[in-house]
């Protein structure tokens, strides 16, 4: 009888403990080389450079980014024959010292503008601890204790 108890105790807690990681679906993740596009949950990212434009979505987020096809190779011309050598230069007069010019004060910067403060958007909440996980926490506390207090009593 105590070793059914204990066992059914230790299945609860089991089973409590994986109930997170078992109600959560698997994100369909899908690449596909040939059409340029990867998906995600819902996240979805093309690369296909058609419109000129790459493009990226994840949730109410959109980034797009400009691409330009890669322009084609040069074509290859024939090597040019090597110029003659030239004479070598006559030695040239020293040359004379240029007088400084008089030092001239810097006009100061124009101030800088101030930047433009953007209205920021409000992230979305993170969900944070619910009263579901604080019920199982109270349910597995008590399945514990109702088994050790089962055991004491059967002693």
């Amino acid at each position: 009888m105590r070793k059914l108890m204990l066992l059914t105790a230790m299945l609860a807690v089991a089973m409590l403990a994986a109930s997170p990681a078992l109600a959560q679906d698997e994100p369909a993740v899908v690449a596909d080389a040939k059409a340029k596009t990867a998906k995600a949950g819902g996240a979805k990212a093309e690369a296909d450079c058609t419109d000129e434009v790459i493009e990226a979505k994840a949730g109410g987020v959109v980034a797009k980014a400009p691409c330009k096809p890669a322009p084609p190779p040069p074509p290859k011309a024939a090597p040019a024959p090597a110029p003659p050598p030239k004479p070598a230069p006559a030695p040239a007069p020293p040359p004379k010292p240029a007088p400084a010019p008089p030092p001239k004060a810097a006009p100061p910067p124009p101030p800088a503008p101030a930047p433009k403060e953007e209205k920021k958007k409000a992230l979305p909440p993170t969900g944070g601890s619910s009263t579901a996980s604080l019920f199982a926490l109270g349910a597995g506390a008590l399945l514990v204790g109702g088994g050790l207090l089962a055991r004491r009593f059967t002693r």
